[in-house]
């Protein structure tokens, strides 16, 4: 019975949210793309790639992870304990983010600079161009394979390192806290169980 009804601004802001970061990255990976030769396109699809297997450790994690560890050095003030509480027990929210919204950004913008990068290549290869929809379908392949594979190898980390995972996530988000001014995470809740987490709190 913990599961809730999420409502239709929750899906909005989660529309508006992935429309904004595609966005953002596409014009930003364009204006870089223009700007670079083919080995730092390479580079920078690479980077591309790694981002969103992080990111889908880190949705993994989230997921597999238990407050309980964490509770612990919350109340022995370590930094970063209360920011990886808030993650784990929205770990529903956290998954999305990472897995769905800046996995499926990466993965289309991923798609995208092959494409370009094949662009390149038969632009500055002229005698390639005949041979345009291998080098096409064997650059989308070799980015597919390299991004499923990346996850397959990520999934069983996130599992087993679930704890220490979440862990320095929230320790980056203390950080970013403290440095910014800005709370990402509740302040008002200071640990305890809520009504359908205690899941979570079972599983050690």
């Amino acid at each position: 019975m913990g599961y809730k009804r999420k409502s239709w601004k929750h899906f909005l802001f989660i529309f508006l949210l992935s429309f904004g970061l595609a966005v953002i990255a596409g014009l930003g990976t364009e204006m870089l793309m223009e700007r670079t030769n083919i080995l730092s396109a390479w580079i920078l699809l690479l980077i591309i790639i790694i981002i969103n297997i992080g990111f889908d450790v880190i949705g993994i994690a989230a997921t597999a992870a238990t407050e309980k560890p964490h509770h612990a050095k919350a109340a022995n003030r370590v930094s970063g304990a209360r920011q990886t509480v808030y993650l784990v027990r929205n770990a529903d929210t956290v998954a999305n983010f990472a897995n769905d919204i800046v996995g499926d950004v990466t993965g289309a913008l991923s798609g995208g600079m092959a494409a370009s990068i094949v662009l390149e290549i038969i632009k500055t290869y002229p005698e390639l161009g005949s041979h345009e929809i291998w080098i096409n379908t064997l650059m989308i392949a070799l980015v597919a394979s390299l991004t499923v594979t990346g996850k397959a190898l990520g999934k069983s980390f996130g599992i087993h390192e679930a704890d220490e995972i979440m862990g320095r996530v929230g320790s980056v988000i203390a950080r970013i806290e403290e440095t910014t001014g800005w709370s990402f995470t509740d302040k008002k809740r200071k640990g305890g169980k809520r009504s359908g987490d205690s899941r979570k709190n079972e599983r050690t």
